[in-house]
Formats: C-alpha cells, sequence, structure tokens
C-alpha cells in the first residue's frame, strides 16, 4: 500500500527531520510505503500552490504539509478535508495536546489536521561578546526602538555589524514587521489588525513599517540581498550583534565554534516577552485519500511522541503534545518548550497566515513584497490600508 505525502522541507536540517519522521513510521508500519513528493519552497508558497493545483484538477496527495490556522480554510472551503473523528482523537492522546495547537487545527468545529511542530517566530538572537563590549544586556532593550538604537551604538563603537537581516524573499521582513508591530503597539493592536482594523490602526502601522526600515538599513545585507541561511551563516560568524528569526536558526547555526550562551544567545524580541508569537506545521485528513486505512494510521503516528520528538529534534522547533519531555532537547529548545508551556499568551501569526484568512495575507505579502524593493514607509501604508478597506 502506498501513500502519498507531499511537503517542501528539501534543505539541510529540516529534510533530515522529515526523514526521520518517515523512516520512523515505516519501522513499525512495514506495508505502507512513503511516496514522497517534494516542493522546493516554504510551505506557505510553492507548496501551496502546487497543493492547490493538484485540488483543482481531483488528485490532490494524500496528505501535506501545511501551516496551521486559517490557512487550512482554504482546504475546508475546497471540500477536501474530513473531520477527525472523536474515536480517531482519542487513539491520537488528543488531550495531550496544547489547547492553541489544538484550536488551530480545528476549522468551522472540526478537526481536520494533525499539528506536528511548533515555532516561535518572535525571537532575536544575539552575540554575547559584542553585547559585554558595548555594555548592554539584551533583555533590557524594551522597545524595537531602543533595539535600533542599540544597533546604531554598535555600529558607532565597535568594529561589528550592528544586525543582519535578509531580504533576499519578502517573508523575513513580513516577520520582523509583524514582531515590530507587537512589541511596539502591543497586544491589542495586533489583535485588531488581525481582525482587519488596519484604517484605525495606520499610525501603528506606518510607525512599524518606519522602524524595519531603519532596522534593514543598518544590515549589511543593503547591496547584496542574502536568504535567511545566509545572514545566519553571517550572524555565525561572530561579527553581527543581532539577527532576527524563527527559531529554526539555531538548527542551522549550532556547531561546536559557536556555543549557545558562550558565543550566542536568545531573548525574546523587544516589547514581546509574554507573547509566543508562533507558526505550526500540520498534516491534512485529506477527504479525497485512495488509502484512508494507511493516512490514519500515518496521521495516528505523527500525533505520538515519538514521530513529534524525532521530527523537532532535528527541525528545530518544539512538539505541540504537553507530554514530550524537555529533557530530550538541547539546551536552547528545552528552554523553548518551558517558555511555552509557561506563556499565557500564544498568539498565532499573521505573517505565517495563522490569524487571518488567505486572502488577507497574499494582500499583505503583496504589499510587504513593494516595500522590499522600494522601502518606501508612506506608499507601503497606503497600500496596506487600500488592501484592507
Amino acid at each position: 500500500m502506498s501513500l502519498e505525502i507531499q511537503h517542501s522541507w528539501t534543505q539541510a536540517t529540516e529534510k533530515d527531520a522529515i526523514t526521520s519522521l518517515f523512516e520512523g513510521f515505516q519501522d513499525s508500519h512495514t506495508e505502507i510505503e512513503i511516496n514522497e513528493q517534494t516542493v522546493a519552497g516554504r510551505g506557505g508558497g510553492n507548496l501551496q500552490t502546487t497543493v492547490k493545483k493538484r485540488i483543482i484538477d481531483n488528485d490532490p496527495p494524500d496528505s501535506w504539509q501545511s501551516w496551521s490556522g486559517q490557512n487550512l480554510r482554504t482546504y475546508v472551503d475546497a471540500g477536501v478535508l474530513q473531520r477527525l473523528q472523536n474515536g480517531m482523537l482519542q487513539k491520537m492522546g488528543w488531550n495531550a495536546f496544547s489547547p492553541i495547537s489544538k484550536q488551530l487545527t480545528k476549522i468551522d468545529g472540526s478537526f481536520v489536521a494533525v499539528p506536528l511542530n511548533i515555532h516561535r517566530l518572535n525571537n532575536l538572537f544575539y552575540n554575547v561578546e559584542i553585547m559585554d563590549e558595548v555594555g548592554i544586556d539584551p533583555h533590557t532593550i524594551q522597545t524595537p526602538r531602543m533595539l535600533i538604537d542599540t544597533v546604531k551604538l554598535v555600529e558607532e563603537t565597535t568594529d561589528s555589524s550592528g544586525v543582519v537581516h535578509a531580504t533576499k524573499n519578502v517573508w523575513p521582513t513580513l516577520e520582523l514587521w509583524e514582531s515590530v508591530l507587537l512589541g511596539e503597539h502591543g497586544f491589542e493592536t495586533h489583535q485588531a489588525i488581525v481582525n482587519g482594523e488596519m484604517r484605525s490602526n495606520e499610525r501603528a502601522v506606518r510607525e512599524s513599517l518606519g522602524l524595519v526600515d531603519e532596522y534593514h538599513e543598518q544590515s549589511p545585507d543593503g547591496i547584496v540581498s542574502s536568504n535567511w541561511r545566509e545572514a545566519a551563516r553571517q550572524f555565525q560568524s561572530g561579527n553581527v550583534a543581532f539577527f532576527h528569526q524563527g527559531d529554526w536558526a539555531p538548527a542551522a547555526f549550532r556547531n561546536d565554534d559557536f556555543e549557545f550562551e558562550i558565543d550566542w544567545n536568545c531573548t525574546a524580541f523587544p516589547g514581546t516577552n509574554d507573547q509566543y508569537l508562533l507558526s505550526m506545521d500540520s498534516f491534512p485528513f485529506s477527504k479525497h485519500s485512495s488509502a484512508k486505512t494507511a493516512l490514519f494510521k500515518f496521521l495516528q503516528y505523527v500525533s505520538s511522541v515519538e514521530a513529534q520528538q524525532r521530527f523537532t529534534q532535528k527541525r528545530g522547533s518544539i512538539p505541540p503534545r504537553k507530554d514530550v519531555p524537555a529533557s530530550e532537547y538541547d539546551p536552547f529548545y528545552r528552554r523553548q518548550i518551558n517558555r511555552f508551556r509557561k506563556t499565557n499568551t500564544q498568539l498565532p501569526s499573521i505573517a505565517h497566515g495563522l490569524a487571518i484568512p488567505p486572502a488577507s495575507r497574499a494582500d499583505l505579502t503583496s504589499a510587504m513584497q513593494d516595500f522590499t524593493s522600494t522601502w518606501d514607509v508612506e506608499q507601503t501604508t497606503r497600500e496596506i490600508l487600500t488592501m484592507f478597506d
């Protein structure tokens, strides 16, 4: 029996993570063959386009990698997902999943996907030695504006770069804008924008874009655009003070010569200490799978402690299940797990489309694409407000 699974985890640690997941499943289900289909590019872009096309052609894969929350609505509205019945959920140990992970796989009252991993997006990685040199504790930087002042201080008083920011793709800037918005204008403004109240929050939109522009101007990325992996390597070189990125980054730049808490460390992006801004991957339960029994076995495995531990340890993320032992993770991800479990405000991301409808995210991404070409704050503010009127 064959089961077709489509995903976009094709690079380095992410490829190792999904390979480990598939190997674990096939160790206990030798009768089921995984037909792995990959689409290069992030899960919210090229993969989603490919899956949509296959749905239109009445040939969807048995399951696929999907960001959760409102991203799943596309597939529910297309009529290709089915409800996970109570008996299925019980076999998966559904009560062991964190409330937010269950919330983000529930559309129109039905659970339609299984959570796999959680990423925190509002991280600020910093170089320990450079911060010691300028005499600033990053945990005392209380707002995004104060962060920019610190970046400028690093530039003025050391031989190091203040920050590195990847601009080759639009999504790092969209993620940065959301962290800046949350840190500078707070939870209520973030939630108002989630609810489509852009016009009444025009000042917050404009000011956040302005701070992002100031932030990017300090990056050595200004002449030649880099992707996030190249930016991570620049940070890892030891000559950059700050790097904003999702918590998949440490899985890419960890090594014996760049040690956590000795060479680098991490704090919540200024102003967001009490919020866990997150993205979450899941595998949907397809209505049109030709191998429904095999698909349920796969989803049941994905939901297990073993599978989540296998995947998240290699991917650089944390498990949605509450009963996966944190002690099995390296120190940075152990700390992420503990912070997630202790943080009351767990926010689905605008940038990753968990919090807003797919059409709204597409419009916002388009506006941010223009922004990373022109860095015109006023023009982008007008574009965003017009889109959401």
